[in-house]
């Protein structure tokens, strides 16, 4: 402790002593951040030097994981302004100039798109040479045909007997052609698992072998089914693909990004996504992760840029609009954190109503009206989450909610209804929910629990919609996704047990193993969320007696007022009872009616007005 003690007053003297020696580093701020100085005496040492800082994200990010301060990290951030003359951005004006190209400009950029089409040609046409030329030999040819035809056993044996009647060895052309033949196979006889390893193991031959193109683009497509992430794939990073097309380029960022994301490894998914090209498709995907990212490091500024920056990319390249409406609801979710919940509305109403994320977009913003306190709307809003369109979903609270606002508007009968439905809708689940997570012991059992719940099994009676949460998990849906996969793979492989021999045993061996830690993983995350949801449920059902005491005030209020012969001011008393729809731009609108309509899903409002008397 002496040690550290002495090492870090040694550094904070040879700071004041040689003031004018050089600019202090964002290195040397964290070591002076591991040793223990003080946030004063850092900012001092900036002053001291007048150092002004450009941080990258990545290197902000490194700050944080060294331990700097905050409060030094902010300073840092501001240095630009404070030591070098920048003036601070005009926050009002967000339109940026548009710059024409040049006549020569224009002209270097076709020349550039000229070159990039026929560099694609050649690459096309080249690799297609090689393929051809590495199946050209008789059984080789008649492998990949069994396989195109359908006939995947028989095309799997040819490329086993290839192999070992020609005694070739692994490292050589012919081992390496069958070796994505059988991996080829596999894909076509849907057992993805399986491809997806022989994929990789031809992939990591290199980027000058025939099939690494072939390889990556079948591995990619097999990433859209199944959920798989090997940490091999990280060996993809020491080969370079700079000789190939600038859109197989962006394909390969992208991919290396988002495997780095996955394994949270931000530092090289952030440069991964950096090169992938503004026109590249998977460039809006590429921007949204980016800003999660910066989210999860607290840099909201950058990140609504990213969110944006990503809307607008997937407008202007026509791509997939999930991108765009994830990115509405992260800006929505950054301006409800900062409680700027006219720009969280904004976003939420900016999903269109055919999105999947429809439902998330509707009930998170009716806690934004709720906490905003604009009533009129949050009743309207939880009047269209009761509704049929939003059957499949489970939101626990939204009595609780209800009642909270007709206790804040004092309509004592209203919140005393709410609380009844709630304890009858929803309170009630809990019991059969706690004894059955009493009875569960492995992550196994859990799965299977979940399993019964969906088919309707007697001995799993619970209401299920207290597993609905589960099944709108995306990472328990993946795992689910894996283990019936799985186990696809395994009945093929059975029934065909006699034409794969011990190839089909092998297979058999790995696939059982890759199941049961799947299962495991899909068992836990099962406990993990129905633990949650029963927290809930108890969490909910303490807010509901709260609720019920504030209402009982309420009502011996009243009971005093009129023993004092004073009532609530005649113009704050409304009509209890039904909402109203709003619909189209003059606002038309009538009583609600029994009915739901998808045209008028997000214009239900409420008429209530208080009334609460004089406190």
């Amino acid at each position: 402790m002496k040690k550290l003690i002495t090492s870090a007053l040694l550094g904070a003297a040879l700071l004041t002593a040689v003031p004018d020696a050089r600019a202090i580093s964002p290195q040397e701020i964290m070591t002076l951040a591991r040793i223990g100085v003080s946030e004063d005496e850092m900012i001092k040492a900036i002053d001291r030097d007048k150092t002004v800082f450009n941080l990258t994200v990545n290197e902000i990010i490194e700050l944080k994981k060294a331990g700097v301060p905050e409060n030094v990290l902010k300073y840092m951030l501001k240095t630009p302004q404070i030591f070098g003359g920048e003036k601070p951005p005009d926050q009002g004006n967000t339109t940026q100039p548009v710059n024409e190209l040049t006549p020569e400009e224009k002209a270097a950029l076709e020349q550039r798109q000229r070159e990039e089409a026929q560099r694609l040609a050649e690459e096309a046409t080249k690799a297609d040479t090689a393929q051809k030329r590495a199946f050209a030999q008789g059984i080789l040819k008649r492998g990949m045909d069994q396989a195109k035809s359908g006939n995947c056993v028989a095309s799997i044996q040819t490329f086993l007997d290839f192999i070992t009647q020609g005694g070739y060895q692994r490292g050589s052309d012919e081992y390496y052609t069958a070796w994505y033949g059988i991996a080829h196979a596999l894909g076509q006889c849907e057992l993805y698992q399986s491809s997806a390893n022989y994929l990789v193991d031809v992939l990591l031959e290199g980027p000058e072998k025939p099939f690494f193109q072939q390889a990556f683009w079948e591995l990619k497509g097999l990433r859209r089914t199944i959920n798989y992430s090997p940490p091999d794939l990280e060996r993809l990073t020491e080969m370079g693909v700079v000789n190939f097309s600038r859109r197989f380029q962006d394909e390969y960022n992208y991919f290396l990004g988002e495997f780095f994301y996955d394994y949270n490894n931000f530092t090289k998914a952030l440069d991964y996504f950096a090169a992938v090209s503004e026109d590249a498709p998977e460039h809006p995907k590429a921007l949204y992760l980016t800003g999660l990212i910066e989210v999860q490091n607290q840099l909201y500024k950058s990140a609504v840029d990213k969110f944006q920056r990503a809307i607008v990319a997937v407008e202007s390249l026509d791509t997939d609009t999930e991108v765009r409406d994830l990115a509405y609801l992260a800006l929505a979710r950054i301006a409800y954190e900062a409680e700027n919940f006219d720009a969280a509305v904004y976003y939420y109403r900016k999903l269109p109503r055919d999105s999947n994320k429809l439902a998330q977009a509707f009930y998170e913003q009716a806690w934004t009206y709720f906490l905003k306190g604009d009533y009129e709307r949050a009743l309207g809003t939880f009047q269209a989450l009761h509704s049929p369109y939003f059957s499949h979903f489970f939101y626990p609270e939204l009595w609780v909610l209800e009642a909270t606002v007709y206790v804040n508007l004092c309509y004592v009968e209203n919140a005393e209804e709410a609380i009844k439905r709630f304890e009858a809708d929803v309170s009630a689940l809990s019991i059969p929910l706690k004894n059955l997570l009493q009875s569960l012991r492995t992550p196994q059992d859990y799965f299977q629990a979940l399993l019964g719940v969906v088919e309707g099994q007697p001995a799993f009676a619970l209401d299920k919609r207290l597993i609905r949460p589960v099944l709108a998990n995306v990472e328990f849906y993946n795992l689910f996704k894996t283990v019936r996969q799985i186990e696809r793979e395994e009945r093929f492989v059975t029934e065909n047990q006699a034409g794969l021999a011990a190839f089909g045993a092998d297979l058999l061996a790995k696939l059982g193993a890759l199941r049961q830690s799947r299962l495991n993983e899909a068992g836990i995350k099962v406990q993990q969320l129905l633990k949650q949801v029963e927290a809930e449920l108890a969490e909910y059902a303490v807010k509901a007696t709260e609720l019920q005491v504030d209402i009982d005030a309420i009502k011996v209020d009243e009971q005093m007022r009129e023993l004092q012969g004073t009532t609530a001011p005649e113009s704050a008393v409304g009509t209890a009872g039904g909402s109203e729809a709003i619909v189209g731009g003059d606002s038309q609108a009538w009583r609600y009616e029994g009915e739901y309509w998808s045209d008028e899903i997000g214009g239900f409002r409420s008429r209530l007005k208080s009334r609460c008397g004089a406190q």
